[in-house]
């Protein structure tokens, strides 16, 4: 399956999670890896904050995660919703859950910062999706994306799993 990042990046994988797993690919995208997670910005979607997590090994089922993986992943995303709400001053988020069939399972966060208008707060990753290519040309849209993992990147700098 070919998946073309936010960054213009062709990556061709039957699990795009396990690529995001790969240090050598999507580099620009990622904030921070744990023992068991990494945290990076959405590779498809150029949302600026939309953040994925995802688990260091191919995890196909909820029930597969361990509870040591569990405690690392509450603290992780605890310490992500913390520094987006600093960053574009917001305290509401659409929180997600994936579990696809032969890919990774991972979580998303979206802080409703109000730069996409959301009509719908259950329908937030349809209406998202739906603007893929007008995020990815929107060259100020890009600048934040870029600046909001940069500071992602410093709020992370000094936490330890």
């Amino acid at each position: 399956m070919l998946f073309k990042t936010i960054f213009n990046e062709d990556i061709d994988a039957l699990c795009a999670g396990c690529v995001v797993m790969d240090n050598s690919k999507f580099k620009d995208g990622r904030i921070y890896q744990s023992k068991f997670w990494d945290l990076s910005q959405d590779f498809e979607i150029a949302y600026p904050g939309m953040m994925v997590i995802s688990p260091m090994r191919h995890v196909s089922n909820y029930t597969d995660i361990t509870e040591e993986e569990i405690t690392e992943l509450h603290l992780l995303t605890t310490h992500c919703k913390k520094a987006l709400s600093k960053i574009f001053d917001c305290s509401k988020f659409a929180n997600m859950f994936y579990e696809k069939p032969n890919g990774h399972i991972h979580f998303v966060i979206i802080p409703l910062h109000g730069l996409v208008k959301i009509e719908n707060k259950y329908a937030v990753l349809a209406e998202l999706m739906a603007k893929i290519p007008e995020l990815r040309q929107n060259e100020d849209n890009m600048k934040m994306v870029v600046d909001t993992i940069h500071k992602l990147r410093k709020s992370f700098s000094t936490l330890s799993l």
